[in-house]
């Protein structure tokens, strides 16, 4: 299950000791869990640049989707906190394109991660 991040001290900590990777139209900034919460929290920051609230909240939608699917096949997605930047370039992105482009950048993070 994929949690959500909303609170001050958990995008604080993301500006602090958060690592980021950018790919395309998405950028990733990604916090690993300490050892004590674990599981997998994102946020999502997609601005008005991008679209109406209609295609803001459609690309919400697939991108969770796609890190879900990205959990349930087994992909190595590491536990942390993620706040994902979508640019307007994602606007008339397909779904497997925007989770192509989710997994390239995670998979960067990861690598960086160990």
């Amino acid at each position: 299950m994929i949690g959500r991040l909303h609170y001050e001290r958990d995008f604080k900590n993301l500006r602090i000791n958060g690592k980021t990777a950018k790919r395309g139209f998405l950028s990733v900034v990604f916090s690993p869990s300490d050892s004590s919460s674990g599981g997998i929290r994102v946020a999502f920051a997609v601005g008005r640049s991008v679209g109406g609230a209609v295609v803001r909240n459609r690309i919400k939608r697939r991108l969770r989707e796609a890190l879900a699917k990205m959990i349930t096949k087994n992909k190595l997605v590491p536990n942390g906190d993620y706040l994902i930047r979508v640019f307007p370039e994602a606007k008339n992105k397909t779904f497997i394109c925007l989770a192509e482009n989710l997994e390239n950048v995670i998979e960067d993070l990861r690598k960086d991660h160990g």
